[in-house]
């Protein structure tokens, strides 16, 4: 992925459609459908004869690829465009899927849980520190005791909190095989512990396809928080840091460097 720093400045008008759920589960899927990177960290510690709950399950890739393993996996999400693609996309496994829409600010389980999972920074986009402790007090009201959570949070780095107001931005292209180009956009912007993440795809057809060109955008908010930020709630929740690690080579997490946290957590 490409990026740079620009300064604030008056860009051309451009006309970006809303995008809709099931176009950014098009797009999400493309991305992410060849993405294990954080598989590891997950299947290290999970065993196959557990009972998993993911907050967040998008599309379903991690559920698919734990319960290939033999876990037992239910995955919630509030998107019910995500979860239709995660039901088409299951396939027979040793372990047993099942997806629900549920808010993970408010779950509705009778059952416990041996491991909850939040991945790939899905606890970030509840924002706002209330909604955040809502639902870390009710993973801990779902995992067994000694249960573990696992998850993925951004965290900013010094790039990040020295942008003021700047802009970074980055992309990538991704060809299909009508050549179809689908180049996406990411602008970021921070201020007073939110990242602003404005996404633009524009989608550029083949000349065969018959297609018209698309421009489509949405934005995202993100908490970004610092690590001792993250601890102290997580603290608060009753649930205690066992292991933390920095990127996806699960290496020591580096303050003002590393902006990937993998914790592994214990309900005490």
């Amino acid at each position: 992925m490409a990026t740079d720093i620009f300064d604030s400045h008056k860009e051309p008008d451009e006309y970006f459609l809303p995008l809709t759920q099931e176009r950014y589960c098009q797009f999400y899927s493309l991305e992410m459908a060849d993405f294990h990177d954080d598989l590891p960290f997950y299947q290290e510690r999970i065993k196959a004869t557990e009972r998993v709950l993911e907050l967040g399950c998008g599309s379903g890739r991690l559920c698919r690829l734990l319960a290939a393993t033999g876990a037992d996996i239910v995955g919630i999400d509030l998107s019910l465009s995500m979860l239709r693609l995660a039901r088409l996309n299951t396939r027979p496994t040793t372990g047993k899927t099942s997806y629900l829409c549920m808010d993970m600010t408010a779950l509705a389980f009778r059952q416990c849980f041996d491991t909850v999972i939040i991945p790939y920074h899905t606890l970030n986009l509840l924002v706002s520190e209330e909604q955040i402790k809502k639902a870390l007090a009710q993973v801990k009201t779902v995992l067994k005791h000694e249960g573990r959570l696992l998850l993925q949070l951004f965290i900013p780095d010094q790039t990040t909190l020295d942008l003021g107001e700047k802009k970074l931005f980055q992309f990538q292209i991704f060809e299909q095989p009508d050549t179809t180009k689908i180049i996406k956009e990411i602008r970021r912007g921070y201020a007073r512990g939110q990242l602003t993440l404005e996404e633009r795809y524009r989608v550029r057809p083949g000349r065969q396809s018959g297609r018209a060109k698309e421009d489509l955008s949405h934005t995202l908010h993100l908490a970004a928080f610092p690590l001792q930020k993250w601890q102290a709630l997580l603290s608060e929740a009753g649930l205690t840091i066992r292991q933390q690690f920095g990127g996806y080579a699960l290496a020591p997490f580096v303050p003002g460097k590393d902006t990937c946290l993998f914790i592994d957590a214990a309900h005490r």
